[in-house]
């Protein structure tokens, strides 16, 4: 279920834009695959040299003699086989020790630091995501369908009640999702603009939302039926979002930016089978992605990216598991990526009460995306000015 995400006392404006489509085949594009529960950072790519790592990481650890050696300190782990393929052709970046000052250990607080790019959280702003989708409109009204989640519930960072967000698990199931009391405001009079309209003339402004939703619907559900994937996505939840981006990015319908999730990384317990469970899932449905647009014109322009609220404390806990920590790795993945290490890793000696020192701010990456990517303001978007990596050719 899911539906068109509008907020506020916006509805009806935005209601106006919602099938216009802007297509430029030049357009670059920016897909977020969140990984949602906090990421073992350590065992995605792992610090196989260290002898701390070894020590206090018993039953979670990933021996040196399985790890696909990056150098002679990292690895990836061994079931991430299809990412390390996107490295060796030089198309997956490793962002390390990402994270940002005084970290919040709380899931939803992080998240909200990471969606609002902002360490007051939600109390900072809109989603960072829709606020680079605003950037993005053309014209007087824009596309609607500029920035998509394919999912179960809207994220944070594309949430604004200017610049709404399309969110939906399945395209041929889209409906209104999280806006019923702004139907019922604007019905009953109540919304901004429409309180000195007579009965009839709201109802009419009501009766159009829902027709520009349902044409907005009807040109999603066409780019994905029309789609044709060059290879065979793994039978999940998140081969299928991807193979739904895949025709999305496709359909030349003007979106520019889209995001997926992939839940159940908070490992606090028998670890090593559930975590090993989710890195075969990332690595089966991002390989299958990147695979299917390879050598495309929409791959050309695709870029990647995959993070997590934070990472997990250096040593196991007592039940086989680890508990939430901070700095975890970050990728960037596609064809314009120039794939490498950035920054650089935490030190497993010098932590702070038991976690990882973060040492590259996620604005950063924000900041290289929106800057570099997207060729736009980073520093008036952003509210301040973050160093750049060179990410991008």
């Amino acid at each position: 279920m899911g539906g068109l995400a509008l907020f506020g006392n916006r509805t009806a404006a935005a209601a106006n834009f919602l099938t216009r489509p802007f297509v430029d085949e030049e357009d670059p594009l920016l897909v977020v695959v969140q990984l949602s529960g906090g990421n073992d950072g350590l065992s995605t790519i792992v610090p196989y040299a260290e002898d701390d790592y070894h020590a206090v990481r018993t039953t979670t650890r990933v021996f040196a003699k399985d790890v696909l050696k990056i150098d002679d300190y990292r690895g990836f782990n061994p079931l991430l086989a299809g990412m390390r393929s996107i490295w060796d052709r030089g198309e997956l970046a490793i962002v390390e020790g990402v994270g940002y000052a005084h970290p919040n250990r709380s899931h939803f607080a992080s998240f909200d630091i990471w969606h609002a790019a902002s360490d007051r959280g939600t109390a900072g702003g809109n989603g960072w995501l829709a606020r680079l989708g605003g950037l993005l409109r053309k014209g007087d009204e824009g596309d609607v369908n500029i920035a998509v989640h394919v999912g179960e519930r809207l994220p944070y960072s594309l949430y604004s009640p200017e610049s709404p967000g399309v969110c939906f698990r399945d395209p041929r199931q889209y409906q209104w999702d999280r806006n019923g009391e702004d139907i019922c405001e604007a019905a009953g009079g109540g919304m901004g603009g429409m309180g000195g309209m007579d009965p009839e003339m709201r109802m009419g402004r009501v009766r159009n939302t829902f027709l520009k939703a349902r044409d907005s619907s009807a040109v999603i559900r066409k780019a994905v039926d029309r789609y044709q994937p060059k290879v065979e996505y793994p039978d999940s939840n998140l081969g299928y979002s991807l193979s739904v981006v895949a025709a999305l990015a496709n359909g030349g319908i003007g979106t520019r930016i889209l995001s997926v999730e992939l839940d159940g990384f908070d490992t606090h317990s028998g670890q090593r089978v559930r975590h090993d469970e989710l890195l075969r899932t990332l690595d089966g449905a991002l390989t299958a992605f990147l695979e299917d647009l390879r050598g495309t014109s929409v791959g050309e322009r695709t870029t990647v990216m995959v993070f997590s609220e934070f990472g997990r404390r250096v040593a196991e806990n007592a039940s086989i598991g680890t508990d939430h920590g901070t700095a975890a790795p970050l990728f960037v993945a596609g064809a314009p990526v120039e794939g490498g290490l950035y920054g650089k890793h935490p030190s497993l000696q010098d932590l702070d009460e038991g976690d990882l020192k973060f040492t590259n701010d996620f604005r950063g990456v924000y900041a290289t995306l929106i800057a570099d990517w997207f060729q736009q303001d980073a520093d008036a978007m952003l509210g301040a000015s973050y160093p750049t990596l060179p990410l991008f050719a």
